[in-house]
């Protein structure tokens, strides 16, 4: 992920309420678990789609950790009220 890109979610989250800014984190992270690129890898797909899939998983991890250090910074504790936030547990 590059540097602008880095910069215009940090703009983007800053326009965020608490709650809108705890539920986009909680989404990034959803977003991270699970690898399509291993599966990829092991169906044998070109390596060009590999590991620019491999890329787009790694900014889901750092956009999970920009918005998780921007509530950090606002004062939100994660993960206390993650089932009020989606509901419930057994969410989609």
């Amino acid at each position: 992920m590059t540097k602008a890109e880095k910069k215009a979610i940090k703009e983007w989250a800053s326009k965020l309420s608490n709650d809108e800014l705890e539920r986009e984190y909680y989404d990034a992270v959803l977003d991270t678990l699970g690898s399509e690129a291993e599966e990829m890898y092991e169906r044998g797909w070109d390596m060009a789609d590999v590991l620019e899939r491999e890329k787009h998983e790694r900014d889901f991890v750092v956009k999970a950790n920009i918005l998780g250090q921007l509530c950090e910074d606002r004062g939100i504790t994660l993960w206390e009220n993650a089932d009020a936030v989606w509901g419930d547990a057994d969410h989609e």
